[in-house]
């Protein structure tokens, strides 16, 4: 099960999949799993040994769910400290799966890394966000609200069984 680290002042906290789930419940799922691969391969790749300081953590997103925002604040506490950034234009291509709203991009600081990540397009079930645009659009019925939440829980637990750097694209890391 994958943990995520961060220092706050002398302590290190950690945060496994079940807390975010008792942060956040299980309305966006999705999003939430998203936040978790999103951190576990940014930590991986920049704080595998020593925690990044979760004071000076700034978050870039290119999808504004409340699953991947409440994800990162528990972590973070990015949004409370007002770091936690929604882009109006983020980047999109071929390493970055398309959303429902924006893309799976993100750009996560600690003053002295910066990390770009894509949650990997191939990962994200062909009709997820078509289905996600046609719930958003009003004139989806009970049945496919029904079907979409079932393949919110099937796209959560696939994603959580995957390697994170099998899950995310590292596009850029920058700093020591």
């Amino acid at each position: 099960m994958a943990i995520i680290r961060v220092a706050d002042q002398d302590e290190i906290y950690a945060f496994d999949f079940e807390d975010l789930l008792k942060f956040h419940g299980t309305r966006a799922i999705c999003g939430l799993t998203v936040a978790l691969k999103i951190m576990e391969a940014a930590w991986t790749k920049c704080w595998p040994d020593t925690p990044p300081d979760r004071s000076k953590i700034l978050v870039q997103s290119g999808f504004p769910g409340p699953g991947t925002r409440d994800g990162f604040e528990l972590v973070t506490r990015a949004q409370s400290r007002q770091k936690y950034i929604v882009l109006d234009d983020p980047p999109k291509g071929g390493l970055i799966a398309e959303a429902a709203k924006g893309s799976y991009y993100f750009r996560i600081s600690d003053a002295e890394t910066t990390v770009e990540l894509g949650l990997r397009p191939e990962v994200v079930p062909d009709d997820f966000v078509s289905r996600r645009r046609h719930l958003q659009s009003g004139g989806a019925t009970a049945e496919d609200a029904k079907l979409f939440r079932q393949m919110q829980f099937d796209f959560s637990e696939q994603l959580r069984s995957l390697d994170p750097l099998d899950a995310v694209n590292v596009l850029s890391v920058e700093g020591p």
